[in-house]
């Protein structure tokens, strides 16, 4: 009886028991069901559910001509969006298209390791073939899905490089520093020129869908109850860039010459042309550019990747007579009238060395007038021991040169402009005294220039005093074509009387249409071209050649730079390449026509 009961006693805990679990399971069902529905529910529809996004178009790149140098094309990449067990899908796409299967999980392994729940890239802007190949066996590659995406297309590929830049893929460190902005693993971003500087206004704002996936993470299409979120395409960029004066520009460098032209509308500020060569192709970067071609373009000697136009530097030869010229003015050290006491025989000792002129024989006795036309080095080795280097480094910096112009592009050189403590701590005590001034009165030495501040100068000089910063954009619109930003005018005087000013216009006139003017390859048979021709010294090899200008001189309607780099005499290959912008650029403008230019001789 007793062991009876025993088993009846125990027969009732497992009872109990078995209702306290069956209880503790219908309640614990109730809390998942019922009381964390909507969390559990999240979490079962991330598994079935993957967000896509869509990839926004990249902005247009326009012209004033209304050319359309940049826009986007699409692109398909193979992405891997699940986050566990994809090692088997990957081997199986490395293999199908002969892919190396360690590097591949290597690269997927390393970006989850940082990034452990972001889609992997694993190729990008698939050929045609591989595309088909891909789609063929894409239902044995679960976690696997192809993506359209918008790459960026230059459209004249090379010309224009330096202007327009090139966008790049965002790399892992770059993307743990922009994943708060809404950029995404893999994403293009604007990597120089105007796709750097307007990067936030020429990227749009990507949409989304969602697809459902089975238990293998395999595709099994679009949910109709999701609707998807379009992109919204980047802002299109409208420019003050004469693109068939830019393509001229370029053609004249076509020769595999080195160097930069700026043109740019003085009166405004507009730049019209902007070339720097030798140049390289942006569309190389767009899907992810290959080593080799990287390593190719890493290791040129001559930096095709380096914007000579805004970010070099050169001596800037007998073009910068017309800063002692007007400092000698402002500081009234002389008159232009005045015929210095010391001529022209060819040279003139200073100190223990003799400094030539680049007229072996001499030009005799000249006013500053004649000085300008001519170049005479002997002149201006005189005003600048009059005027000292403390002097000629305080008129360059009034005159624009040692400061970037503000251009609306990244990466802008500043110049340099040497002064007395600038030598003093470089080269030692008293190292400015004497030949330090003569030689940078003609634009020697230490001192540097870019190509923009010469162009901004000179147009400055012909636009009477007045100087507009130089600027790429006019507009920037969105896609209905509403306008977002106008372009940005700001100016500034030259601190310059308008007699000096004055001065040196009719200088420059002479130098391009005068006898004995070392700018006669840049004269205009209908309009009056103003410039200066400069021979810069080069340490490194054969010398640089600089012409810079204005046209009509009266009243100008472009300032043009040209710098060619170990080409010798301005007056021999960089006045005539200006000389052919000027005319290209105001025949159309004015139906005038672009007669061949003289030959010249000299500075």
């Amino acid at each position: 009886m007793t062991q009876e009961l025993g088993s009846r006693e125990r027969s009732l805990v497992v009872l109990g028991a078995c209702m306290a679990s069956l209880l503790l399971l219908f309640l614990r069902s109730i809390q998942l069901q019922v009381l964390e529905y909507e969390s559990y529910g999240g979490l079962s529809r991330q598994n079935r559910l993957r967000r896509i996004d869509l990839a926004a178009p990249r902005g247009l790149v326009i012209t004033s001509d209304s050319i359309i140098i940049a826009e986007s094309r699409p692109g398909f990449n193979l992405v891997l969006v699940a986050t566990a067990d994809w090692g088997g899908a990957v081997r199986r796409v490395a293999s199908l298209l002969d892919a190396d299967s360690a590097a591949l999980q290597a690269a997927v392994a390393g970006q989850r390791r940082q990034f452990p729940r972001d889609p992997v890239v694993l190729f990008r802007d698939l050929p045609p073939a591989m595309l088909a190949r891909i789609e063929e066996h894409l239902d044995q590659l679960p976690g696997l899905r192809i993506e359209t995406n918008a790459l960026r297309k230059a459209n004249y590929g090379p010309l224009g490089s330096h202007l327009l830049g090139y966008t790049s893929r965002i790399g892992t460190v770059e993307y743990a520093k922009l994943k708060d902005r809404g950029y995404r693993l893999g994403d293009d971003i604007g990597k120089g020129s105007l796709e750097r500087q307007f990067e936030s206004v020429l990227r749009g704002s990507d949409g989304y869908e969602f697809y459902e996936v089975d238990a293998r993470g395999r595709d099994r299409g679009v949910p109709e109850a999701l609707d998807p979120v379009q992109p919204l395409p980047g802002a299109t960029l409208r420019l003050s860039i004469d693109w068939r004066l830019q393509l001229a520009a370029e053609s004249l460098f076509s020769d595999g010459r080195k160097g930069a032209a700026v043109a740019l509308e003085p009166s405004t500020g507009r730049i019209l042309a902007l070339v720097s060569r030798p140049n390289f192709d942006p569309n190389l970067f767009a899907a992810g550019i290959r080593s080799e071609d990287w390593n190719r373009l890493a290791a040129d000697p001559d930096f095709p990747l380096w914007d000579r136009a805004i970010r070099s530097q050169y001596p800037p030869g007998s073009t910068f007579k017309v800063i002692t010229a007007a400092a000698a003015l402002e500081e009234m050290l002389t008159a232009p009238e005045d015929r210095l006491r010391q001529g022209c025989p060819g040279g003139i000792r200073i100190g223990n060395r003799y400094f030539k002129c680049w007229k072996k024989g001499g030009h005799g006795s000249l006013d500053m007038h004649q000085a300008i036309v001519q170049s005479c080095d002997v002149y201006f080795y005189q005003l600048g021991l009059q005027l000292t280097v403390e002097k000629l480094a305080l008129w360059s910096r009034r005159l624009g040169l040692g400061a970037a112009t503000g251009i609306d592009l990244p990466q802008e050189a500043a110049g340099l402009v040497p002064d007395r403590d600038w030598y003093e701590l470089r080269t030692g005590p008293g190292s400015w005294r004497g030949g330090v001034a003569a030689n940078m009165a003609i634009g020697q030495g230490e001192l540097l220039t870019t190509p923009l501040q010469l162009a901004s100068l000179y147009g400055a000089i012909g636009n009477d005093g007045i100087r507009w910063r130089p600027h790429l954009l006019i507009a920037v619109e969105n896609e209905t074509g509403e306008t977002l930003r106008k372009e940005l005018r700001i100016n500034d005087r030259l601190p310059l009387s308008p007699g000096t000013i004055s001065v040196l216009k009719r200088a420059l006139t002479g130098v391009v249409n005068e006898p004995g003017g070392t700018g006669a390859a840049a004269r205009h048979a209908d309009v009056e071209v103003a410039g200066k021709t400069g021979t810069a010294q080069n340490p490194h090899g054969d010398d640089h050649s600089w012409f810079a200008c204005f046209a009509p001189a009266d009243s100008p309607r472009i300032a043009v730079a040209v710098l060619v780099e170990n080409a010798g005499h301005g007056s021999a290959v960089a006045a005539p390449i200006a000389g052919v912008i000027v005319r290209s650029y105001l025949a159309r403008r004015a139906s005038v026509p672009g007669p061949s230019a003289p030959q010249a001789s000299g500075q």
